[in-house]
C-alpha cells in the first residue's frame, strides 16, 4: 500500500467514513486478512483506547 493510502485508511476508518478510489483500490488488493490486521492494530494503539472496538471493526468492513 502506498504510503499516502495508509493515514487516508485510518481517518477513513476513525473520523471522515470517506476514501478515494485509488486508496480503496490499494486496500482491498492487499486482502481481507491485510485488511483485518490493520484494523486490530489500529485498535492496539493508545491513541485509540476510547473507542469502541464493535464500531471500529464495523467500520472497518
Amino acid at each position: 500500500m502506498g504510503l499516502p493510502c495508509v493515514p487516508e485508511a485510518f481517518l477513513t476508518i476513525f473520523k471522515t467514513w470517506s476514501i478515494s478510489n485509488k486508496s480503496c483500490g490499494e486496500l482491498v488488493l492487499l486482502g481481507k486478512v491485510c485488511h483485518s490486521a490493520l484494523g486490530t492494530r489500529a485498535l492496539e494503539n493508545p491513541l485509540f483506547k476510547d473507542l469502541n472496538p464493535a464500531t471500529i471493526i464495523a467500520r472497518s468492513i
